[in-house]
């Protein structure tokens, strides 16, 4: 890599670590942010290891995480996941529920020479996210034991992102969300945007550092009918509708910051061969029979506390991977110091099912995921995902 590539990296992740400083978490503006939707990853692959592979995420996964990793999809990927959220297999906990999905479509074009297909135009997707919180009673200062209906709020985010990989070590990208909260009568929508960045470096491309900002957007309001009341002004006979103004709130902004690592074992025709010999021909992590890989990242929220997070995965080639993690933020073992529902551990794994031969020309896959996290509340969060690679 030329030495301006270098000083570019440099002087942008020296600048975002600065930036840590004005987004770090304070717990005297924890509650003050809405949107907080925005916070919760619908991914089975990245909550697997608690939200560490900041550096590490790459596919149709990253458009949470870290946007700059969907610039490794090759071709066409589509997933589904489906969440429940503090919530245990039997229906008992809090009855949130998560559905999200998304596609990830790599740009081509023709070489003038060989006529050969090269995704030069980078990677553009869609994304969906729906939080549902079933049906929850109307109660009033009349009626407080209900009997009036129900009402359903619903969170969504709908996404649009763009990723590109600009050489071998350098891949970024951007994401920006519509976002809606919303009950029958009364509803806020706005616009946030994410930005992220991803170095590799190594003699197999093995060692990454990850940055991603995410949920930069304006302050929202709620509006709606909801928010009317009728009633008389200057002591007219006749009412009126009198609108009620909800205050700004703002959307719950943060800064992430990762590295890892792989330790890879390669076999087959690749054993015997020497260390030079295999820089040489290029060999990454896909080439590996084995690969452990160590992650790390640190979360600088700006309406709540701090998060560290570290993972560790294990992949048997491109076909099966099993992950652990562990997130951890101050005060989170004292119940009245404790600002989140997250006990600390969390675990997953993904088997690939090949769908064609693998020297074909189109190797596609059908990935299934599953994930938990352990929770201090009911019964911990399960996330299951499929995922469909061309």
């Amino acid at each position: 890599m030329n030495r301006t590539y270098k000083t570019l990296i440099v002087c942008t992740f020296g600048a975002l670590v600065s930036i840590a400083t004005v987004f770090a978490g304070n717990r005297d503006r924890s509650g003050q942010a809405g949107a907080q939707h925005l916070l919760v990853d619908p991914w089975a692959r990245t909550n697997g290891w608690a939200n560490a592979g900041v550096a590490e995420i790459r596919g149709l996964e990253s458009m949470f995480a870290n946007i700059a990793g969907m610039s490794f999809v090759e071709k066409t990927e589509f997933g589904f996941n489906h969440a429940r959220y503090l919530t245990g297999f039997h229906g008992t906990g809090s009855g949130i529920s998560i559905n999200s999905f998304g596609l990830a479509q790599a740009l081509y074009k023709r070489d003038k020479d060989t006529k050969a297909k090269i995704k030069d135009y980078g990677v553009i997707g869609i994304s969906f996210f729906s939080m549902s919180f079933g049906k929850i009673a109307i109660t009033t200062v009349d009626q407080p034991e209900g009997g009036l209906g129900f009402y359903s709020p619903n969170m969504i985010t709908i996404g649009v992102h763009y990723a590109k990989s600009f050489n071998d070590f350098i891949h970024g990208g951007v994401s920006v969300k519509i976002v809606n909260e919303s009950v029958a009568d009364v509803s806020s929508t706005g616009v946030a945007i994410d930005a992220g960045v991803q170095y590799l470096a190594g003699p197999y491309k093995n060692f990454k550092i990850g940055v991603a900002l995410k949920n930069i957007g304006l302050p929202l309001r709620f509006k709606g009918d909801g928010l009317s009341v009728r009633g008389n002004t200057n002591s007219n006979d006749y009412q009126v509708t009198l609108d009620a103004r909800s205050e700004k709130y703002e959307i719950p902004t943060l800064l992430a910051i990762g590295v890892s690592y792989d330790f890879l074992i390669f076999t087959g025709e690749y054993k015997d061969w020497s260390k030079e010999d295999k820089q040489a021909f290029g060999l990454t992590r896909d080439d590996a029979a084995h690969r452990i890989t160590l992650a790390g990242s640190f979360t600088a929220n700006s309406y709540s506390r701090d998060i560290f997070a570290l993972g560790i995965e294990y992949g048997f080639m491109s076909y099966f991977m099993v992950r652990a993690g562990y997130n951890f933020e101050a005060g989170m073992f004292k119940p009245d110091t404790r600002d989140t529902w997250y006990s600390g551990p969390s675990a997953g794994l993904t088997v690939a099912i090949p769908l064609t031969k693998k020297n074909s020309a189109l190797h596609s896959k059908l990935f299934l995921d599953y994930a938990y996290r352990f929770t201090y509340q009911w019964k911990g969060n399960h996330y299951i995902g499929i995922k469909l690679a061309l």
